[in-house]
């Protein structure tokens, strides 16, 4: 027996995962139920089934992510995907983006809290998961109290040349949740925290406290009046950690250290 993390009863824990087994499953089935993994330092690119799995909830806990947040927000990404697939980057796509905020936070908690190695770079202090795990049990019209948040499509714009990556490509990333410390304000006296995650082409920034909205009325970000949400096309070369991730994967499969069948 151990503490659920969410109802702090002491019950038998389940596998539970942080990014949503759903958007795994969204990949993984070209590659007979496995996925891509570029490791870090000298690995060769390999096919894995690591999907960040944890001991952190117990069952009944388990049951009200999967239905108030994970399978809402797959689905939404699912369909919200096929749609820019299909219509390009101008697509609003219909849903609630108090829902879509709240999954997300539901998300980086997770992560935050796991110890799978999958999401070593999604740690913070203690009073910052309490901040997340207050959201996630509030009410969702109060969510955008608390937090900003902007989505934007990952693209390539080589793609037209076929040297690129097309959107049905794009489709196919998921980066886990990236944390980091965040000062704004004219003297840079307001300190927060942010999170970044890369869900099958979808990059949301998560930041808190929420930004002011002179900061917040930005392309991409969600506001809780709108419920037609656009993702505005952004160059994966200008997101850091996934430009690492291609040069990285790029010189690993040039070089031959790769697992992969050719």
């Amino acid at each position: 027996m151990a503490i659920c993390l969410y109802c702090t009863e002491d019950k038998d824990l389940c596998q539970s995962h942080a990014v949503p087994d759903g958007f795994f499953k969204l990949i993984s089935r070209k590659n007979n139920g496995k996925l891509i993994t570029i490791p870090e330092g000298p690995n060769a690119l390999h096919l894995t089934q690591n999907t960040g799995k944890s001991s952190l909830l117990c069952e009944q806990c388990e049951a009200i992510f999967n239905t108030r947040f994970d399978a809402p927000i797959v689905n939404a990404f699912k369909d919200w995907d096929k749609q820019i697939i299909h219509d390009g980057f101008s697509v609003r796509y219909e849903f609630s983006p108090n829902q879509m905020a709240q999954a997300l936070v539901s998300i980086i908690w997770r992560a935050c809290e796991t110890h799978n190695v999958m999401y070593n770079n999604s740690k913070i202090r203690k009073s910052e998961k309490t901040q997340l795990l207050s959201i996630i049990k509030s009410n969702q019209d109060s969510v955008f109290e608390k937090c900003s948040c902007s989505i934007r499509r990952i693209y390539d714009y080589t793609e037209n040349n076929n040297s690129g990556f097309s959107q049905k490509e794009v489709s196919q990333i998921i980066l886990p949740p990236f944390a980091y410390q965040t000062k704004w304000g004219k003297s840079k006296k307001v300190k927060g925290f942010a999170f970044d995650i890369l869900l099958v082409g979808f990059l949301c920034h998560l930041f808190f406290p929420k930004l002011p909205s002179i900061k917040s009325n930005g392309a991409g970000f969600l506001n809780p009046k709108n419920h037609k949400l656009h993702a505005p096309p952004y160059h994966f070369m200008q997101y850091e950690p996934l430009r690492k991730i291609a040069i990285a994967g790029y010189s690993k499969h040039a070089s031959g250290n790769s697992k992969l069948k050719k």
